[in-house]
């Protein structure tokens, strides 16, 4: 998994083929999908679906509702996780084959994570940039079996649906970038969960942040209000691009984008008022994106992108 660009759990996946994509995901109020079918070899946009989850609402019988009236047919499931899901670790990359390495993740993740061993499903990329004086790192993706089985398991239950892949959608937003030299800072943010500080380059994932303290974003804010958020946010938004461009002798940030379900116009005002790069909402360079609206372009993404890859 090192070599490639999207980390995946590694779970079933299937090699039939289908004329029916269907990207799931998973947030912690909702479940979003995007069902893409082919025309003369070409893939359109058939649907969107999103279905709210209540609290207490299983999420697996919620998928089940959700996949059984988008799709009918033999269909080929990709799954996006929420970010409460799973954590993510960076450590020494062990001197291992790959699948070797794989097998060994559990039992070196068992101290670092709060997931007992047995229960840990794990995958991992190469971290792209080399630092002096150190050897190779890599960054792991840590989920917890017990969590991902009802999902799965809902999945298996019906004979037309092949799960392809279970992701992490800060991969995702990775490969939703420009891939061009240039790195960008992207603030992630979904409903109910706190925004994470992302930077990209070249489609990789350089620097994942989790913030903590900044539920404000959902709120109805006055200026007052607006002006703490934004003050707040631009302060970590600082401390991101100082570490990248001092402590890992990285050029500086190109654009600083943010990636929300939420308005965020009045808080992109703020932050350009105290950032010298210019800021704006996150736009993916994908195609069929101008098609969905924007709370489904991680959905889309999830389907989508394997067949760019794969082309």
């Amino acid at each position: 998994m090192g070599s490639q660009s999207r980390v995946r759990m590694p779970w079933f996946k299937a090699s039939k083929q289908s004329q029916t994509l269907v990207g799931v995901s998973l947030c912690s109020h909702a479940i979003r999908a995007v069902s893409l079918k082919q025309r003369q070899q070409q893939w359109y946009v058939k649907d969107t679906v999103e279905v709210a989850l209540p609290e207490g609402t299983s999420p697996a019988a919620a998928l089940t509702q959700l996949l059984k009236g988008l799709t009918r047919d033999n269909s080929q499931i990709y799954v996006l996780l929420p970010q409460h899901y799973y954590q993510i670790v960076q450590m020494e990359k062990p001197a291992l084959a790959e699948q070797e390495l794989i097998q060994s993740l559990a039992w070196t993740l068992k101290d670092l994570v709060n997931i007992k061993g047995e229960h840990i499903v794990a995958d991992y990329l190469d971290y792209p940039i080399q630092v002096a004086g150190q050897g190779a790192k890599i960054n792991v993706f840590v989920a917890d079996k017990q969590e991902l089985h009802p999902l799965v398991n809902e999945i298996h239950k019906v004979q037309e649906w092949q799960l392809q892949s279970i992701s992490a959608k800060e991969t995702v937003i990775a490969n939703m970038t420009s891939d061009d030299n240039y790195a960008r800072l992207v603030i992630f943010h979904e409903r109910g969960q706190e925004p994470s500080i992302l930077i990209i380059r070249e489609r990789q994932l350089l620097l994942n942040r989790r913030l903590r303290g900044f539920k404000m974003l959902e709120q109805d804010l006055d200026q007052s209000g607006i002006n703490h958020l934004g003050d707040s946010l631009g302060l970590e938004i600082q401390r991101s691009m100082d570490f990248f461009e001092s402590q890992l002798k990285q050029p500086p940030i190109k654009e600083v984008l943010f990636f929300s379900d939420l308005d965020t116009a009045a808080v992109i005002e703020r932050l350009q008022q105290l950032q010298a790069v210019p800021i704006a909402r996150f736009t993916p360079q994908m195609p069929l994106a101008d098609v969905v609206e924007p709370e489904f372009y991680l959905a889309l993404a999830g389907a989508y992108l394997p067949q760019l890859e794969s082309a």
